[in-house]
């Protein structure tokens, strides 16, 4: 083993490491760096050389990332999962692994998804909580759609399988999108106790995503028969 002086403090790496992918990997850790010193999200616990945590908090959720264990477990365990954790709680976040790049090419990404506010196409699943908490921070701040400020009146649980609905409609997977929507709308009103126009209030936002044909096919073969009494109701709202 090695020890090795990096922008964000001492990393050990195996001794018989190639010199051209040490110098690979301070490069990018020095990116790593210079990323996070302009970030207004994350930060750097440098308080101990060799081992330096990048942090940041999203609504109410502290997320800490390590980027030296993460070096550290590729070259000397063959382990490519990020060492991240969600409230001290660890998260499973492989890196797809690419052995011509450097390691710290996929913490770098993950810094850039932060600075991109979590968008959901391109977040692990595994992060789903944190984009659902930055898509209710970006409803307070004005920054999101009709569609993503109703998510606040729902579960996580809702805001998952919705926000999983809006990105199949997005694809072009209409009916499996408002079928996911349709069956929360049952949900809310038979067990949660909602009222129709409650119902169609929030859940309209999520149906408006789809064009009238595509309301129109569903209206024609719907998942569950029910689905047409909240369809008629937003239907007759919307005009179409």
């Amino acid at each position: 083993m090695r020890e090795v002086d990096t922008a964000i403090g001492i990393l050990t790496l195996p001794k018989e490491l190639p010199s051209e992918r040490v110098n690979a990997e301070l490069k990018g850790i020095t990116l790593f760096k210079e990323i996070i010193d302009s970030s207004k999200l994350w930060k750097l616990n440098d308080a101990i050389a060799k081992r330096p945590i990048a942090h940041c908090r999203v609504g109410d959720y502290k997320i800490a990332l390590d980027p030296f264990e993460t070096l550290e477990n590729c070259y000397f365990a063959r382990n490519f999962h990020l060492v991240l954790s969600i409230n001290g709680r660890r998260v499973c976040v492989v890196e797809s692994h690419n052995s011509d790049v450097a390691y710290i090419d996929s913490l770098i990404s993950l810094l850039l998804l932060g600075n991109a506010r979590w968008p959901t196409e391109l977040t692990p699943k595994t992060l789903t909580e944190i984009v659902v908490e930055q898509r209710i921070i970006d409803c307070e701040l004005g920054y999101i759609s009709h569609a993503e400020k109703a998510l606040a009146s729902f579960t996580a649980e809702n805001k998952s399988d919705l926000l999983d609905a809006l990105s199949n409609i997005e694809k072009g997977n209409s009916q499996d999108g408002l079928a996911s929507i349709l069956a929360i709308a049952r949900l809310k009103y038979v067990c949660a106790g909602w009222s129709m126009s409650h119902v169609v209030n929030q859940i309209k936002p999520f149906v408006s995503a789809c064009n009238p044909k595509q309301i129109n096919q569903y209206f024609e073969n719907p998942f569950e028969p029910s689905d047409r009494i909240f369809l008629e109701n937003i239907i007759g709202i919307a005009t179409i």
